[in-house]
């Protein structure tokens, strides 16, 4: 996409357990929209024909009923992400149904939107191969202790926590690749204070001609 009358485009990613979510709902309390690639995924986890490959592929107990509305069936995110994020031929196919429908929405939003910065929250934008499509970059990094430790906290099982990290490009070979590395192993005043100079910031990043969002 040529630099003529469009949003600046900012892609934010980080290893799970880096707090990019976090960084992110900063930035959209504070007038910023984030446009995020795991929420327009779940979004198409609601897709019949998502729904119809993941029961060909596995079972029809990956069906749940819908909290919302019990006669609705709806995917079973646990169990899918129980079966989907510890094995990497898995993963694949996941992605492989799911991802291009997440970059049709992205250039959609990016051809249509009228606002002059979009942040795009994407944790595999490295593995999908997409730092191409962003004028500017920045990685949340954490050290594996600490996300380790967030995960748990969450409730994650530390053995399929640290699997799921296995599955990431790790960060040390993205450093070099982003324009701004934010540390993220301190509090969330640490991560704030990071976020606030970053949007003070936005003003100088300059447009530059990027590809549209497809796999390659």
């Amino acid at each position: 996409m040529q630099p003529n009358n469009r949003p600046l485009l900012i892609g934010i990613t980080g290893n799970i357990g880096s707090g990019k979510s976090s960084f992110c709902n900063y930035l959209a309390a504070n007038g910023l929209r984030i446009i995020s690639a795991d929420v327009l995924a779940n979004q198409h986890l609601e897709d019949k024909d998502i729904q119809s490959a993941l029961v060909t592929r596995y079972s029809p107990d990956i069906l749940t009923t819908s909290v919302r509305d019990k006669n609705v069936l709806t995917i079973n995110r646990k169990l899918l992400a129980d079966k989907v994020f510890i094995s990497e031929t898995e993963t694949n196919y996941l992605n492989s149904l799911i991802h291009p429908l997440v970059l049709q929405d992205f250039q959609q939003i990016a051809e249509q939107s009228q606002e002059k910065v979009l942040c795009f929250e994407v944790p595999l934008l490295f593995e999908a191969n997409l730092q191409d499509c962003f004028d500017y970059l920045i990685l949340i990094s954490a050290s594996k202790e600490k996300r380790l430790d967030r995960l748990e906290k969450k409730g994650e099982e530390k053995s399929k926590a640290e699997k799921r990290i296995m599955h990431q490009i790790p960060d040390i070979n993205k450093r070099n690749l982003v324009d701004l590395v934010i540390e993220n192993n301190n509090d969330i005043d640490a991560l704030h204070k990071a976020a606030d100079n970053f949007a003070n910031h936005i003003s100088e990043i300059k447009l530059k001609e990027v590809r549209p969002f497809i796999l390659v």
